[in-house]
């Protein structure tokens, strides 16, 4: 991928050069650095707020109360996860996926995944029906709020950086309740 990346650079300024556009290449090389550090301060400062946030909500008992929550969903879900504490990273791994914090929800899973396999049954290296159940609601997860997305159209002068969240919310529920549909039609085939 580095060679494809290094390739395209190198077919980009050889145009560049051939065609004379010279000062355009100049602006745009010397522009990267101020927008990149624009665009990285604003992603940093809107995970280290939301992870606090995320923090908080942990240490405040409030994951304890999504937990029960989300209990009869997980239960729908995953039928023969009984444990609390993978249900406890599985829910946190979900909240922080409402608010569109993948960057805070990787810590809850990789717990959660962790947990799932020493409950697992399996005892080689295949995946727990209960663990590619939560991959896919990992992966598909329903984000309500997609805090990193407001935040890079925001920092890019959107006259309204939330006007995508009606069909966000819409393609993001489908995706997920499409994943869940399959992962259930293709357990029940396989059995």
């Amino acid at each position: 991928m580095n060679k494809i990346f290094v390739s395209i650079i190198f077919i980009c300024l050889g145009y560049g050069l051939i065609t004379g556009r010279y000062e355009e290449m100049a602006n745009a090389i010397l522009a990267l650095p101020d927008e990149g550090l624009k665009l990285v301060c604003t992603l940093v400062f809107s995970a280290t707020f939301w992870s606090g946030i995320m923090m908080i909500m942990y240490d405040s008992g409030l994951i304890d109360h999504l937990a029960k929550a989300l209990d009869p969903l997980l239960s729908k879900i995953m039928p023969n996860l009984k444990d609390k504490e993978a249900k406890k990273y599985i829910s946190s791994n979900i909240a922080a996926n409402i608010f569109g914090l993948g960057f805070a929800a990787t810590p809850s899973g990789l717990k959660a995944m962790k947990r799932l396999k020493e409950i697992s049954r399996e005892k080689d290296d295949t995946a727990s029906d209960e663990m590619v159940t939560f991959l896919v609601l990992n992966t598909a997860g329903v984000t309500l709020l997609p805090t990193t997305v407001m935040a890079i159209r925001h920092s890019y002068g959107a006259l309204n950086p939330v006007d995508f969240l009606p069909l966000a919310i819409i393609g993001t529920i489908c995706s997920c309740v499409g994943g869940l549909l399959l992962d259930y039609l293709f357990r029940k085939f396989r059995k």
